[in-house]
């Protein structure tokens, strides 16, 4: 009987899978001088946030797959995905009990890795308060001959997550901004700060934004803003979302600017494009801040209905402060402001 060949390309993908895991031990042909670390995005963190945890390694030599074995706590954080920038196969993580197998493959006439790499980074959430450890404890690196080398690194990142930034307690804005925190619309640094008082950019205001009202992609194709390529990763998404849905619009010279403090004026009229209000809509509303001479035709009507639903309020000495730049504090009250009445106005409708 004629036995039919694979294509080269699936055979290899299988070989290196059964290589990668097979339970028969190989001996390896090199000596291990491979080397190993752990990192965190963030030592601290605050229940509802996100932390990444990276696995690299130095001094490796003709690594064509790997699997990595990691300890956590599932009581205080949860582990939501698993990712590598290498070509290849990767095998869905397994995960059971605080115990998370990842392996990845090369396929193919390529190459192994050698020297520096970085082999993962696993995305966890913060859902309970403590110190929480992952663990690296085991790392079985394969080269392109199939003999493999295992380690165990024994590892360990400390992660201390709690209910409050260490700068909020007793912040009049505390609440909302634990609130917002635990929904995912905020993040705090990595050293357990909010900086509540800390001015807020264009970028990362339309950021928040972007979370809170949970905006869908956009299907539109590149910015049109002549300064796109200023706007920092973290925020081209959530941008290009707010762009579409029409909450968001640059200045007359077609620029963005997206590392521009954000001021007070300006959040009001996005924010009260959210819920539905046109910029041209006449308001026949009186404002009373003692400063209202300051505020700008094209805020005014934005501004006094956002103060009539209690969206906006004033800052001290009754006055609004149109061109102050608002706080993270100040974005984060008003979009559970912003979010709460969304939400009042459907259960009536």
């Amino acid at each position: 009987m004629k036995i039919k060949k694979l294509p080269l390309l699936l055979s290899k993908l299988l070989l290196s899978v059964l290589l990668l895991f097979t339970l028969i031990p190989i001996m390896a042909h090199a000596e291990n001088n491979s080397s190993f670390t752990l990192n965190s995005s963030a030592s601290n963190a605050i229940v509802g946030e996100e932390v990444v945890v990276s696995v690299e390694g130095d001094s490796t030599k003709n690594v064509f797959g790997y699997e990595l074995r990691l300890s956590y706590d599932p009581n205080i954080l949860k582990f939501s995905q698993a990712s590598t920038t290498w070509e290849g196969f990767t095998v869905p993580p397994i995960v059971e009990d605080g115990i998370i197998i990842f392996a990845h493959t090369k396929v193919g006439d390529t190459l192994g890795e050698n020297g520096k790499m970085h082999f993962a980074s696993l995305k966890f959430k913060a859902i309970g308060q403590g110190e929480a450890l992952v663990q690296l404890t085991r790392v079985k690196l394969v080269d392109r001959d199939g003999s493999s080398i295992t380690s165990e690194p024994a590892l360990i990142s400390k992660l201390s997550i709690s209910t409050n930034y260490i700068d909020t307690e007793g912040h009049w804005a505390e609440e909302s901004i634990n609130r917002a925190t635990a929904k995912g619309w905020v993040k705090g640094y990595p050293d357990g700060r909010f900086a509540p008082d800390k001015e807020v950019t264009r970028a990362e205001f339309i950021t928040m934004l972007s979370r809170a009202l949970a905006l869908p992609a956009s299907s539109e194709g590149a910015q049109t803003f002549k300064d796109d390529a200023q706007i920092p990763p973290f925020a081209k998404a959530h941008v290009s979302q707010a762009v579409a849905a029409g909450l968001v619009k640059g200045y007359d010279d077609a620029t963005f600017r997206p590392s521009q403090w954000i001021n007070r004026a300006e959040m009001t009229v996005v924010l009260m494009r959210a819920i539905g209000y046109e910029d041209t809509k006449d308001s026949s509303s009186t404002l009373t801040y003692d400063d209202v001479d300051q505020i700008p035709d094209w805020a005014y009507p934005a501004i006094a209905a956002a103060t009539d639903i209690g969206i906006a309020k004033g800052r001290s000495n009754n006055k609004f402060a149109p061109g102050g730049y608002s706080t993270r504090a100040e974005a984060v009250t008003l979009l559970l402001r912003i979010v709460d009445h969304i939400a009042s106005t459907s259960k009536v409708n």
